[in-house]
């Protein structure tokens, strides 16, 4: 039972941190590109980022948790087992540390959008394009870590 709640929690988790990146990229980014004074926009998506940032890390913090939780109920894999030359021989293995390295990139670039070039992006252009950057690369990087997700499940590379 604890097993099937992780990997809900799990799921619901990625779907609300993704889905969520993906709507501030596609929906909001665009409409705030309609509005002709740059400090309206500003303060929209201020008001945006810091309300989803709150749920986001929320999310992050459900996934690290229950991400161990299901390697081990589901698969028998262990924290001490993530660099072991067993779990590394195989295909699985391979697909599990590709994954676990996009998570901790993942995990220190949102970081460092969020309480680093995010809140400078609105008094500066050249930190509004670096955090527009991160908050891009950190979705492309999420949408490979499901890519590696679905491939876990398929048994790995």
């Amino acid at each position: 039972m604890v097993i099937k709640l992780a990997l809900f929690l799990h799921i619901i988790s990625a779907i609300f941190w993704i889905g969520g990146m993906l709507f501030l990229t596609l929906v909001v980014a665009p409409f705030l590109k309609t509005m002709p004074d740059p400090k309206d926009r500003s303060k929209v998506y201020q008001f945006v980022g810091k309300k989803y940032r709150r749920f986001g890390w929320a999310a992050i913090i459900i996934l690290l948790v229950t991400g161990p939780i299901i390697l081990y109920g589901i698969y028998g894999i262990s924290p001490g087992m993530y660099f072991s030359s067993s779990t590394l021989s195989t295909g699985f293995g391979h697909a599990l540390i590709i994954k676990l390295a996009l998570v901790a990139l993942i995990v220190i670039s949102s970081f460092t959008h969020d309480f680093f070039f995010g809140p400078k992006a609105r008094n500066s252009s050249k930190y509004n394009l670096i955090a527009k950057i991160f908050g891009r690369g950190n979705l492309l990087v999420a949408l490979f870590i499901v890519i590696f997700a679905v491939m876990l499940r398929a048994g790995g590379l």
